[in-house]
């Protein structure tokens, strides 16, 4: 029994506040900028929500570099499954914002799954993913979405990485 919780105690200091890594906490501000955008909805155009999410990421990004940058980060490589890893991240976003867009949509019927020409299947689902990103409330819902989606395609890079202690360990001593 004091074995389990002290794996327990152990698993909960590796997941703590203090051990996430900076790249991590710059996600958190995204995608808390995403939720306010979402409801408060300080601002009510659909491009211009994405242009301030543009910003963010890319605000985001500069800050990321720079601290890389600062702390001699050496970027560890790809894995085997890195990109196949990647492809489904993509894949499975582009699927659930099609389920998304329906869901949001009420006036559209659902997709017909059994046709055989999926090119025209995923032109469909494209259009009403589109419709459902011109919604200026549920703009800021797809934004979220797919700053999880880059974080995750990031992580699975090795460009990200979720903990501060696996981050130290990706950087050059002084």
């Amino acid at each position: 029994m004091l074995n389990l919780l002290k794996k327990n105690e152990e698993k909960n200091e590796e997941n703590s506040p203090q051990n996430m890594s900076f790249d991590f906490k710059l996600f958190f501000v995204y995608h808390i900028a995403m939720m306010i955008l979402f409801g408060a909805r300080p601002i009510d155009n659909p491009i211009n929500q994405a242009i301030f999410a543009g910003s963010i990421g890319t605000a985001i990004l500069i800050i990321s570099v720079a601290h890389k940058i600062k702390y001699r980060w050496n970027w560890p490589g790809l894995s085997w499954t890195s990109i196949p890893a990647s492809i489904f991240n993509l894949a499975f976003l582009y699927g659930f914002f099609a389920f998304a867009g329906y869901s949001m949509n009420p006036n559209v019927s659902a997709p017909d799954f059994l046709r055989t020409d999926i090119f025209a299947l995923l032109q469909e689902l494209w259009t009403i993913m589109l419709q459902g990103f011109n919604l200026p409330t549920f703009t800021p819902w797809f934004l979220a979405g797919i700053g999880i989606m880059v974080f995750g395609i990031l992580s699975n890079l090795k460009l990200v990485t979720l903990k501060k202690d696996e981050f130290e360990a990706q950087c050059n001593p002084s």
